[in-house]
């Protein structure tokens, strides 16, 4: 069967956290923005409340985009609602709040976006505890084609693909900053019936792509924001590549590969 996120021709264009250059990343505004410049996919980070639900978050603690000093599962959704989460970035966005992942897949179903939802938490079992709740929302919100689950935590990938066989997942391979072990890197994908293997824009090697395509992956580069690493990942052909800067994607995208799929 072949897969459709395979891209020789043109590589997807996601936005890191959303358009996180310009705005607060993981908020609404960030993603609108990434729309607006052109994305064609938002990858965005969740982490789950103390009283069960997921909510749109990079870190599992609060203080570096929240300024609160608490973990997010010790905080109810109530209580993470009332923080601001934009006035670190810049006074322009004070009173910015996380949101829900279920207002991302609400915005994303709207504006018609592919989306990758990363699995966060501060060990595997609130991962685990993350995983399950997105699969419920992917069956609420019809979500399964066009939303994908990624993670470091693989065996909160694996219990979603439990849950839900039909869950599109695309894991970071493990460990992300060495050289790749191509059978490795195989494995995991293999294990986890990936579509997809995330793999840092460095060691995107003619002989891991030409594998891993034999097996019927894609392969995704980040983090491709500048614009020596975005034209690294598209002439390595990277079938996606990942940044924070999605105009710049946009425009390195469009200048060298013109023709769409």
């Amino acid at each position: 069967m072949t897969n459709p996120w395979i891209r020789p021709n043109r590589p997807l264009i996601i936005a890191h956290r959303g358009f996180s250059t310009i705005a607060p990343e993981n908020t609404l505004r960030a993603y609108q923005l990434a729309v607006d410049a052109g994305a064609e996919m938002i990858e965005a980070d969740v982490n789950i409340t103390k009283d069960g639900v997921p909510v749109m978050i990079h870190d599992w603690y609060l203080g570096r985009t929240a300024n609160f000093e608490a973990a997010v599962h010790d905080l109810t959704l109530e209580e993470i609602q009332e923080l601001d989460a934009g006035s670190w970035f810049s006074e322009d966005f004070t009173g910015t709040r996380v949101p829900t992942t279920e207002a991302a897949l609400q915005f994303a179903k709207e504006a018609g976006t592919l989306m990758c939802f990363e699995v966060k938490g501060a060990n595997p079992k609130r991962a685990i505890q993350v995983a399950q709740a997105l699969v419920d929302l992917f069956a609420e919100y019809n979500a399964f084609e066009w939303a994908f689950m990624s993670s470091y935590w693989h065996e909160a990938l694996a219990a979603a693909k439990n849950k839900a066989p039909q869950v599109l997942l695309a894991p970071e391979r493990l460990p992300d900053n060495v050289e790749p072990d191509i059978p490795e890197a195989l494995r995991q994908a293999k294990n986890l019936q990936a579509e997809v293997l995330q793999i840092h824009y460095n060691y995107l090697y003619e002989d891991l792509l030409s594998t891993l395509r034999q097996e019927s992956i894609a392969l995704w580069a980040w983090p491709t924001t500048t614009e020596e690493s975005i034209v690294k990942a598209i002439r390595a052909g990277a079938d996606a590549v990942m940044g924070d800067d999605p105009k710049l994607a946009v425009e390195l995208v469009n200048k060298f590969c013109p023709e769409k799929p």
